[in-house]
Parts: C-alpha cells; structure tokens; sequence
C-alpha cells in the first residue's frame, strides 16, 4: 500500500458524480517542486468518496491550496500522440479546506449590521 500526502493547488473545479449509492467527487491536484533553476509540477488525479465528496464538491474550487493524504497508485493511459503515459491516482482519506481570504473573515455580514 503506498500512502502519500500532497500539498498543491487544484487545475480546474472538481467534478461531482454518483456511482451506485455513493457520492464521488474528482479534481486534479498540481504539486510544484523546485529544484535550482527549474520547477517541475507533478498531477495527482484526486477522488473523494462519500460524505467527503459533497464538502470537497461545496467547497473546492479552481486555484484553491489544499492538502490531501490517502493511498496512491499508478495507472497507464494512451496519450493523444498515441505514447504511452503513466499518472498517479490518489483516493483521498482527508484533505484540507482552502484558507479563506483576510477580507472574507473580516468583512461584517449583510444581515443584522447597520449601514
């Protein structure tokens, strides 16, 4: 079993879906690293199942940070090109709400303050 946590920030909006009874949610995670001069960005193909999945679907969104931790494994696939690819697939155990902005925490609540 390989487990891995991950921190990075998400490529695009994650994706809802039901299969069978429960609930999934998948979004793609990029993971940069630098090394000297260069900066290589790893993707982690992220899916979220169950309860979890309806927080990750309600509260994820393109460009957030977030932590993620579960168990990964590799999976080939045909490139457009016809080459051969390899990706990494993490099924999430827990994972980190995106921080909110110091405005949005700060900013008072329309209902009950005065103007």
């Amino acid at each position: 079993m390989l487990n891995i946590t991950a921190c990075g920030y998400l490529a695009a909006d994650p994706r809802n879906n039901v299969v069978g009874d429960n609930e999934v949610t998948n979004f793609l995670l990029l993971v940069n690293k630098k090394i000297k001069d260069r900066e290589i960005v790893t993707a982690v193909d992220c899916s979220v199942w169950g309860r979890r999945a309806v927080v990750a679907a309600q509260y994820l969104s393109k460009g957030c940070q977030i932590t993620v931790s579960g168990q990964a494994h590799t999976e080939t696939y045909e490139r457009k090109d016809g080459g051969v690819g390899c990706k990494l697939v993490l099924r999430v155990d827990d994972f980190t709400l995106p921080v909110r902005p110091k405005e949005a925490e700060h900013a008072p609540e329309e209902e009950g303050m005065p103007f």
